[in-house]
């Protein structure tokens, strides 16, 4: 896309389809259960954007990832 990228600075200028996404993962307290559910959505975001590059190495990163998130 052509925008700077240290510290971040272009990320203003992206399409908010692109950044709409990653809102979810602003941790809103500390408590426990909000950083179980940003880490899920996090996660998910993340194998998401793997998948979209390497669908077979998202396929073998998933069940790890998934077990990150899950609860005790």
């Amino acid at each position: 896309m052509g925008y700077p990228t240290a510290y971040a600075k272009g990320a203003r200028l992206l399409p908010d389809e692109l950044t709409a996404p990653l809102e979810a993962t602003l941790v809103r307290s500390l408590t426990e259960q909000e950083l179980r559910r940003t880490l899920k959505v996090t996660t998910n975001l993340l194998t998401a954007e793997i998948e979209l590059w390497n669908a077979a190495l998202a396929d073998r990163l998933r069940p790890a990832l998934t077990q990150l998130t899950e609860t005790e």
